[in-house]
């Protein structure tokens, strides 16, 4: 019996300490990319992206602009020229609802036009109205109702990284490779809907006529080159890598607390 009691007492100090040591890689993760008082202060975010899509075509710019308010909104807007086409993607989700805009395909026979979001991809995007940072699911993430995970320590360009599996309150999970020397994210893999939203490229996607793949997806983001706005740290280049291949990104005009206008929780663009 008192062998059954050490073995029962050593299984909970077991769990408590890789519980508590996963905490100490999110704190430090916090502590390197502004601190928690900086990061909770954000109630608004908003930040322009262009991604470099390599397509059969050659490469693509596509330009996208995000808005973001802590609980109510997430906007990203985008116009592409592809050829002598221009073709408007938006995805609007609030508290309420949520929208997406496609361009009309005649390859495919797609009329486009607004489409109202089921209750369950709407629910699979709230992550995204979460303002704390690029990766603002893991600050305070308990209260939020995600859970995490320390898995075994991986290498991502050949450095140390702590790697940290995050599932939200919805069911959706995501992998953080957190770089030991500098405790910034330097890496975060994903699948499915989550890796086409964190991809960017979901929108297109379903505008070609590929939405049906959207959850097979894999995604494998690497991000660097980050830079201070406000005391917060923001990754400014990323390696967005798919199955199609890889494409470079860049975030620029970063905005921290800024008023959003009105019309960007409306669906014109």
């Amino acid at each position: 019996m008192k062998r059954i009691v050490c073995l029962c007492l050593a299984i909970i100090v077991a769990s408590a300490s890789i519980a508590q040591t996963a905490d100490e890689v999110i704190n430090k993760f916090i502590g390197a990319s502004g601190g928690k008082e900086k990061l909770e202060g954000i109630k608004t975010l908003q930040y322009s992206q262009v991604i470099k899509f390599q397509s059969p075509m050659g490469a693509i710019d596509i330009p996208m602009e995000l808005y973001k308010e802590k609980d109510k909104l997430y906007r990203v807007q985008t116009s592409m020229q592809l050829g002598p086409q221009t073709l408007d993607f938006l995805t609007v989700v609030t508290d309420t609802a949520g929208y997406i805009l496609l361009p009309a395909n005649p390859m495919t026979g797609s009329e486009g036009g607004l489409q109202k979001m089921e209750e369950k991809d709407r629910k699979s995007n709230l992550y995204q109205m979460d303002v704390q940072g690029l990766f603002g699911a893991l600050v305070n993430y308990n209260a939020k109702g995600n859970k995490v995970e320390l898995l075994k320590d991986d290498k991502v360009n050949k450095e140390d990284c702590f790697k940290i599996k995050l599932t939200t309150s919805e069911g959706q999970e995501v992998t953080f490779f957190i770089n030991k020397t500098s405790n910034l994210i330097v890496r975060q893999d994903a699948k499915g809907t989550m890796a086409a939203s964190l991809s960017g490229i979901g929108g297109l996607m379903s505008g070609m006529g590929a939405g049906g793949r959207i959850d097979k997806m894999e995604v494998s983001i690497l991000y660097n080159d980050y830079k201070d706005v406000d005391g917060i740290k923001f990754p400014t280049k990323w390696v967005i890598k798919t199955a199609m291949g890889d494409n470079d990104s860049q975030l620029s005009n970063i905005k921290i607390n800024q008023p959003i206008e009105a019309k960007m929780y409306k669906t014109e663009l």
